[in-house]
């Protein structure tokens, strides 16, 4: 097994009294999937499900990138409760070499980890450490930070306001005599 403690105490609080998981991994690809048990445990633990698969994939993207990228033998995760809806997940290791979020190519294989944690997080970061560093990252549910109103890709637009509606339905009228006239002038 890729964990080198095999109990989690859950009883451990951080400085400012926030719930608070760490642990230490072994630098083999095998620990990336413990890692992702440890945020399962964490955020079943802390009933946090509406922010679980953000915090999974960036602990999974920071994990891959510590066994892939770094010196030694281990690595640390460290989870921060700082909310009803957000995380705080932080991974050290042993290098001191700063991760680079880059451009991946259509036909690369790596290269697009720290474009999800990007993606996923409201910011992310790294600090040097006189031994390593550390790569962080806070994580909250969708509706946590995103600004209400605004459409996925895949949906409608919500017109909040009256005067707003107003307007879109006076588009679609327009376009749609714009369309009936244009076929009737055939």
């Amino acid at each position: 097994m890729a964990t080198r403690a095999r109990a989690r105490d859950w009883a451990y609080e951080d400085e400012a009294g926030r719930p608070m998981v760490t642990e230490c991994f072994d630098r083999v690809p095998e620990s990336v999937a413990e890692a992702r048990r440890l945020v399962t445990e964490a955020m079943a633990k802390w009933q946090m499900e509406a922010v679980a698969d953000r915090v999974e994939l960036v602990v999974s993207e920071l994990a891959t990138n510590a066994v892939l990228h770094t010196r030694r033998e281990a690595f640390r995760v460290t989870l921060r409760r700082l909310g009803d809806h957000a995380v705080r997940i932080e991974v050290y290791d042993f290098s001191r070499t700063m991760p680079t979020l880059i451009a991946a190519g259509a036909h690369q294989v790596h290269g697009r980890g720290l474009a999800l944690v990007d993606a996923l997080s409201q910011r992310w970061g790294t600090d040097r450490l006189p031994w390593g560093k550390r790569v962080w990252a806070h994580v909250a549910a969708p509706t946590a930070y995103e600004p209400p109103g605004l459409a996925q890709p895949d949906e409608a637009p919500i017109w909040a306001t009256r005067k707003s509606q107003a307007v879109y339905v006076g588009v679609v009228l327009v376009a749609m005599g714009a369309l009936a006239y244009g076929m009737r002038s055939r």
